[in-house]
């Protein structure tokens, strides 16, 4: 989300938070307090998008954040707080699939993105991200959580954080309210709403409301206002929101928003709290046609991903390997000497995985298991308890493995430690260690599997390569029924 995108790995961009409050696009309206005349006595207003399956929007979406981030310290007190600056811009067509639930909640469509991009500035020293040009078509699904994912691969941390922002096109329409309003009422925006449409993982308490402010030039202003608490990334957050958006009448959705939003957010085990403030600047047009997604290949159903599009590829050029793994891994560090990733699940450190690569060894002497398990028996010292595993495996890669499970304590944890060595047919040579505590295991299993089948090493001359800056691509004039009209009203 807006605010991830940063620490080491330049994630900065915000996730957040909600408890179900109510159903999808159940806002009822209720008139506001300062109205001394019935309802009955005003026009009203319906407010219904009409942007059904195959349904098409053009987005452009500018992002600004400004603040403070809060990196923990082995010290109290005495948290790391640096400004950091960040902005971005995505430009994407949106295809609407229909619901493939029968309680019709859960939402899909098929993007491409023209334009994804960018620029995070923390103490003064700035990084940019973009897009690959593999994955600008990208299908975006939203249930209890939100998800992306790349038919043609699976997208890097940095990625995904890019295209994961607050104010959801897929869902924004929840914000209208039910039924016939007229001018100054009121109806309050349920949990379920603002947690979809921001990206938040469960909301508390929440006084957030919306109020139709006026109608003209068959365009209705509607201001959304208020507070809330909750959990995003399974960590505590606060947020102050303010938004304006304008339905169009004539093409029955919502067509431009500003977002104002100031976030608390508590750090976690593997990313830091920060507090900002954001604004969103959105235009949503909705068009007849998109070129980059005329082949309906997608749209006809063939938009499930591989369970490989599902994971995070992260790709160490100083470490010198690739890998996947599942969404709840986060990079802490990685650099020459050493990577080291955290597993975190519903903000609850479960395990860590420190991974070196080391100098290569002639292929004519591969390691031994039973000197691995020596070398691990000297590396855990006083800590060692007992050998619970110890395997060699040979995986499709064509990489071999001696897999050592180990048991034993450190003070008064028990702690078990998942030992890995890896070895190219090329002899060169990694080792992968996962530790974990005694009763976590249930919730860690298999947590490493993915990381160990799907690693590799990656050919020397890459180690030393920078990735190229992907391309930016202006979309076509979008031609609607109302392009004229809608042209004018800009």
């Amino acid at each position: 989300m807006y605010l991830m995108y940063l620490f080491d790995k330049r994630r900065l961009l915000l996730p957040m938070a909600a408890l179900l409050l109510g159903t999808v696009g159940s806002n009822p309206v209720v008139m506001a307090e300062t109205s001394d005349t019935s309802a009955a006595e005003h026009k009203t207003y319906r407010l219904e998008s009409s942007k059904g399956p195959q349904g098409i929007l053009r987005v452009k979406a500018l992002l600004k954040v400004q603040g403070k981030l809060q990196i923990k310290s082995a010290e109290k007190d005495k948290d790391y707080r640096p400004p950091v600056k960040a902005k971005s811009k995505l430009y994407y067509d949106e295809l609407v699939l229909a619901p493939h639930d029968h309680a019709r909640t859960n939402r899909r469509a098929v993007r491409y993105y023209y334009v994804a991009e960018a620029d995070v500035g923390i103490d003064q020293k700035s990084t940019q991200s973009a897009l690959s040009e593999s994955h600008r078509k990208i299908v975006h699904t939203v249930g209890e959580q939100r998800n992306f994912f790349s038919p043609k691969g699976a997208l890097q941390r940095d990625e995904l954080d890019l295209l994961d922002i607050p104010a959801d096109t897929l869902t924004v329409h929840e914000l209208l309210p039910v039924g016939d309003v007229s001018i100054g009422q009121t109806w309050p925006q349920n949990g379920h709403v603002l947690r979809r449409w921001l990206g938040l993982d469960k909301v508390g308490h929440s006084d957030v409301k919306s109020q139709l402010i006026s109608v003209e030039n068959a365009r209705a202003t509607v201001r959304l206002s208020g507070h809330l608490t909750g959990i995003a990334r399974g960590v505590e957050t606060e947020m102050d929101l303010i938004a304006k958006y304008h339905f169009d009448f004539n093409e029955k959705h919502i067509t431009r928003l500003i977002f104002d939003i100031q976030e608390k957010r508590a750090a976690g085990h593997a990313e830091p709290g920060f507090d900002v403030l954001a604004r969103i600047q959105m235009r949503i047009q909705p068009i007849s046609t998109s070129t980059p997604l005329a082949d309906f290949e997608l749209a006809q159903g063939n938009f499930n991903s591989t369970d490989n599009a599902q994971l995070i590829r992260f790709h160490s050029t100083q470490g010198g390997f690739e890998t996947l793994h599942d969404h709840r891994w986060h990079v802490i560090l990685d650099n020459d000497k050493t990577t080291m990733l955290r597993l975190v699940d519903d903000g609850d450190l479960i395990g860590q995985c420190n991974l070196v690569k080391l100098p290569n060894t002639p292929k004519s002497q591969p390691s031994s298991l039973s000197d691995f398990q020596e070398e691990i028996r000297k590396a855990l010292g006083q800590n060692f308890g007992e050998f619970l595993e110890a395997s060699e495996n040979d995986l499709e890669s064509g990489l071999k493995t001696n897999r050592v499970v180990a048991a034993g304590t450190v003070g008064k944890l028990s702690i078990r430690w998942t030992y890995y060595q890896l070895l190219s047919p090329h002899g060169m040579r990694a080792t992968c260690v996962f530790t974990t505590e005694a009763g976590k295991e249930d919730r860690f299993a298999g947590a490493d599997e993915a990381i160990i089948q799907t690693f590799s090493f990656l050919p020397e001359e890459q180690s030393q390569l920078t990735a190229p800056t992907p391309k930016t691509e202006k979309p076509p004039r979008a031609e609607t029924a109302q392009s004229k009209s809608s042209d004018r009203r800009s």
